[in-house]
């Protein structure tokens, strides 16, 4: 990173208790081949280590009290400093040449005003892995042709600063799809292009319930969008964890049959012995009578 105070790049990451995932995303920034940018972090409300963390990596944390990625970004966009402003996720692997890649593009071509790209999985289930890494692209095409326009994905997004004051900014009031409303606002000021070889990895968390569920958090957004120009207020879940649950429900399952199975042994095994008791009383006492 820079130490220069007027930095061409500015890359904000939005962070919500984002301890077991930011120090990954932080170590693929400190090895870009390109230097001059500033690090903002805007905390949004955590509680846990996700501040100290960022700061540790030499960050400029900012808090933001406001809970939402909208408020978040939107506060880290306003307080950047560079020509450039690139923005990712807490979660989020970058290749070694993301700002370089960013910066080659807005450099070649004056009328650029939003770049991205795509994202892979580097965790979660296999199936959302390979969904995403052959179907992203015809998702967002299909999704282009309908909406009139890319929508850069936020874990993937840049634009020059100039261009995002001049349209207002992140629409703070959604709670999903900030990333895709801003970017056809965009269009109406510049070229707005979306790489689809350009891509980033980032935590298969939100498939960890398998690739459906984590589809369907996203569809009635995209409908809406893409049918009546509006944003549904759809609010993603807070999850910050890979585990699968299917694996989680697998262990509790397991557990379970476990204690139902010696239960069902100790159970068996204490009336068996008491009904052969009872028995070895009963010929006992036949025997006595005999006599």
């Amino acid at each position: 990173m820079s130490d220069t105070r007027n930095p061409l790049v500015s890359v904000v990451i939005p962070a919500h208790n984002e301890e077991q995932f930011i120090t990954k995303a932080l170590q693929s920034l400190a090895g870009q081949k390109f230097t001059d940018f500033e690090l903002i972090v805007v905390d949004n409300d955590s509680t846990d280590k996700t501040a100290e963390i960022a700061e540790r990596f030499g960050a400029k944390v900012i808090h933001e009290h406001r809970r939402g990625v909208g408020h978040a970004r939107q506060t880290g966009f306003l307080a950047a400093r560079g020509e450039i402003i690139a923005t990712t996720d807490a979660d989020t692997i970058l290749p070694h040449d993301w700002l370089a890649r960013i910066v080659d593009e807005f450099q070649k071509d004056r009328k650029l005003v939003a770049f991205g790209g795509l994202y892979t999985l580097y965790s979660g289930p296999l199936t959302a892995r390979i969904a995403l890494f052959y179907f992203a692209h015809p998702a967002w095409f299909l999704d282009k042709v309908f909406s009139g326009g890319w929508g850069l994905p936020g874990v993937n997004f840049s634009v020059r600063k100039d261009a995002f004051l001049q349209v207002g900014g992140f629409k703070t009031s959604l709670t999903l799809g900030e990333d895709a409303e801003i970017s056809r606002r965009l269009k109406h000021v510049g070229r707005v292009w979306l790489d689809p070889r350009f891509r980033v990895q980032t935590s298969g968390r939100r498939y960890r319930g398998g690739l459906i569920a984590g589809v369907m958090a996203y569809i009635p957004n995209g409908i809406m969008r893409i049918l009546f120009k509006k944003h549904t207020f759809t609010k993603l879940p807070t999850i910050r964890s890979e585990r699968l649950l299917f694996s989680r429900y697998l262990t509790r399952t397991l557990v379970l049959l476990a204690i139902l199975s010696l239960s069902f042994f100790y159970f068996s095994h204490h009336y068996s012995t008491k009904a052969g008791s009872k028995k070895m009383d009963f010929v006992a006492n036949k025997l006595k009578g005999r006599k």
